[in-house]
């Protein structure tokens, strides 16, 4: 295939890339009349799948400052999802916690993710295989094994010159 061919190939890529990224910043009711955006709402999850986590790991996991990470997660304190605790002994390290509200909206959200996610499935294998979609995946994993080392890079280098 021509390069050519595959730099319109990614700005189809890039277009995705903008819906999908509005999607995420747009706030959605998952079923409690509270409005979050899927970064405080899969914060929220990851929160309630791993209590005791502590910020600088979803910053880590997030490849986001730590900065962000506060930030988005003392909305979600402010909110009454999510509570901070210490640990006896150790006053410099933050755990986090899933309050019982952030607890019953973090399962709401994991039937909102299945329900989602089985309507898109649904939607793509009226259009293609299982095989294609497994394909589709593998290449979007290369991507993502692209991107994150870019960032490693830029981050050890400073800026990107064009």
């Amino acid at each position: 295939m021509e390069t050519e061919r595959y730099v319109t190939m990614m700005e189809d890529v890039y277009r995705f890339v903008m819906y999908a990224s509005d999607d995420y910043n747009t706030p959605h009711d998952y079923g409690t009349g509270s409005i979050l955006n899927m970064v405080e709402m899969h914060t929220l999850a990851m929160i309630a799948d791993t209590p005791g986590i502590c910020i600088t790991d979803i910053a880590r996991m997030w490849n986001r400052t730590l900065g962000a990470a506060s930030k988005n997660v003392n909305r979600l304190c402010s909110k009454g999802y999510v509570e901070k605790r210490k640990l006896p002994g150790n006053d410099k390290t933050i755990h986090l916690h899933p309050t019982p509200e952030g607890e019953k909206l973090a399962q709401l959200h994991r039937q909102f993710d299945l329900e989602q996610v089985t309507a898109t499935l649904n939607h793509l294998l009226k259009a293609h295989t299982a095989k294609e979609l497994e394909t589709f995946h593998r290449v979007l994993l290369s991507c993502v094994d692209i991107y994150a080392k870019k960032l490693e890079k830029t981050a050890q280098a400073g800026p990107i010159k064009q």
